[in-house]
């Protein structure tokens, strides 16, 4: 048997494997193109701000919940980590056409005009429940998300890690805001005409993202069912 990963860390060697590992696989400075895609169409620099701001608590409690339950749900319904993959992949690939051909950004544009009169955050809430899928499930927490996440709660839980474990994920979150800040003035170097072909190529990179993502999940389906079945 192979011994517990927390058995050979102390909390300084947890938080900063556990940090590193976490900022890699979310990205958050690689996912600011997305969250600009998504809200791009908001009218209101507020109310972008006041989304990129709640996006941080609605991921960190993601996140978390993802750590301690994530692996306990798919085990509840059956469904392996590999199958879940292979579902996102699957909404991705949709997604990434829609956002290549210009139906996505119609599609947000209708999200986003059906809000106006609302007090920026008011407008802010009704709107996170719109981009929930995509932006946060797959892209900001995806099936390798999700794996690390189970990985480093189970070494968190086992080992005593629980306070260092949250102090991650808030640290993650925090930097995640900063970065979807910033993409205002991202916004502004660009232009409509700019962001509408960042829109685009966004597109292309989530379906190769998708592609990726369904390669891998297929691949770990095919080594489970070998490994099972002593083929």
């Amino acid at each position: 048997m192979m011994p517990c990963s927390w058995l050979y860390m102390d909390q300084g060697t947890f938080f900063v494997t556990s940090l590193a590992a976490l900022f890699a696989i979310i990205n958050p400075v690689g996912n600011i193109p997305f969250f600009i895609m998504y809200t791009s169409e908001i009218p209101s620099p507020r109310t972008r701000q006041a989304v990129a701001v709640l996006l941080g608590p609605v991921i960190f409690v993601t996140v978390l919940l993802c750590m301690f339950f994530g692996s306990a749900v798919l085990s509840f319904f059956g469904v392996s980590m590999p199958a879940f993959e292979i579902a996102g992949a699957i909404i991705l690939m949709i997604i990434a056409l829609s956002m290549i051909s210009g139906t996505r950004t119609e599609q947000v544009h209708a999200a986003t005009s059906s809000e106006t009169g609302l007090t920026c955050w008011k407008a802010a809430e009704a709107y996170i429940p719109k981009i929930f899928i995509p932006l946060i499930f797959p892209i900001y927490i995806g099936g390798g998300t999700i794996a690390v996440s189970v990985l480093y709660g189970n070494d968190a839980l086992t080992g005593g890690f629980l306070a260092a474990a949250i102090g991650v994920t808030a640290i993650i979150c925090i930097i995640i805001i900063a970065c979807n800040l910033a993409s205002d003035a991202i916004t502004r170097v660009l232009g409509k005409q700019g962001l509408e072909i960042v829109a685009r190529l966004v597109g292309v990179l989530l379906l190769g993202l998708a592609v990726q993502m369904f390669a891998t999940g297929a691949g770990e389906m095919v080594a489970t069912f070998i490994q099972t079945h002593g083929i």
